[in-house]
């Protein structure tokens, strides 16, 4: 059995009339590293302030391993929190600035000492312990920021969009770091970004929030591979899935006959454990990987736009009833823009959801 790391039962935040976490049910286990994400203001920020204790719980339990900290001041939680600007202290030293949480709780010099170097050295940070925040990158900075909260050996990690005042190249590197440190320190970790590309890549378990609730959790490639609705289907990957109306023709002993709203011509058979009537109408969700070329009946897209990234390509275009769709290329080095193209779907990879966004399964 897992050992609990936070634990969060019915968890609410209300500011006036507006609730913006809505009765938040969580499990993460002690060395994990979960990230929450999700569009801006869905609340994920707010709910890793309640549990570092910068926001008051409306309503719920927080727990942090067997202890109960719902009320307790954010001292007393076991928590550091690693905030988007690094909060660094400008006129001390990269040494004074980790340290200070130390020194404020009148820790022993020599212990001080061997907190501050052994965190330095896991962060590469050895050689610039003497300068000032100011001589440092923004990558450096942010390590400093990191190595302040290792320092204190708390029980939970909390990161809240760290990465995003880096520019691209170093957003890459820092997030290798920071799966690195995770694997050295094996704390347990969580992570707020509204970049789902550093959700994939960072964790062990996602949380994708919308509207104050958590519409799905899960390892990453589950969330990916298994959606249980329409948001977390666009949410997850990128490019994001595509979307395309239609309609339920025909329904056989293993599933439905649809056709593509805006191509009469096209059925397409899905197989479903559950058949909606015919006439009813569903949302097809169809990963850009999971389009392939091909001669024949198929989607008929007109290409527009061509993003070229080396050893692949992802082509835009629109379908002849209008809605926008992107594909997959792996290494071609076709020119496609201003063609007419056609499409099939792969077999068992046509994702099915209601008019509500639901999936049908």
């Amino acid at each position: 059995m897992k050992e609990k790391g936070v634990h969060l039962e019915g968890v609410a935040k209300t500011f006036g009339a507006v609730e913006v976490i809505k009765g938040v049910d969580m499990d993460i286990h002690r060395g994990e590293f979960a990230v929450f994400v999700g569009p801006s203001g869905c609340g994920k920020s707010t709910l890793l302030r309640m549990m570092a204790g910068l926001e008051e719980t409306s309503a719920g339990t927080i727990q942090i391993g067997d202890r109960d900290v719902t009320d307790a001041d954010p001292a007393d939680r076991g928590v550091a929190m690693v905030f988007q600007s690094y909060a660094l202290y400008p006129h001390l030293s990269v040494f004074e600035n980790m340290a200070f949480s130390l020194r404020l709780a009148r820790r022993p010099k020599a212990e001080v000492n061997e907190k501050v170097r052994e965190a330095a050295g896991i962060l590469q940070l050895i050689d610039h312990l003497d300068k000032k925040p100011a001589q440092l990158s923004g990558g450096q900075r942010q390590r400093v920021a990191i190595g302040r909260a290792i320092v204190r050996a708390p029980e939970v990690f909390l990161f809240d969009e760290p990465l995003s005042n880096l520019d691209a190249e170093l957003r890459v590197a820092m997030r290798l770091e920071l799966a690195r440190l995770h694997k050295a320190l094996g704390a347990t970790m969580i992570y707020v970004t509204h970049d789902q590309v550093e959700a994939m890549t960072l964790a062990d378990k996602i949380f994708v929030l919308q509207g104050g609730h958590v519409q799905q959790s899960g390892a990453p490639l589950d969330l990916y591979e298994d959606p249980s609705n329409r948001f977390v289907a666009g949410f997850i990957g990128s490019p994001s899935m595509n979307f395309f109306p239609a309609t339920v023709e025909a329904v056989a002993p293993d599933g439905v006959s649809v056709r593509l709203d805006g191509q009469p011509d096209l059925t397409l058979h899905i197989p479903l454990e559950s058949r909606p009537a015919p006439g009813t109408a569903l949302s097809l969700g169809i990963r850009p990987e999971h389009l392939t070329l091909t001669e024949g009946q198929g989607m008929r897209v007109t290409v527009d736009v061509a993003e070229e990234l080396g050893g692949v390509s992802y082509q835009h275009g629109t379908l002849e009833g209008g809605d926008p769709v992107v594909f997959q290329q792996i290494g071609a080095r076709h020119q496609m823009h201003g063609t007419t193209q056609t499409l099939t779907p792969e077999d068992g990879r046509i994702f099915v959801f209601d008019t509500e966004g639901d999936r049908i399964r």
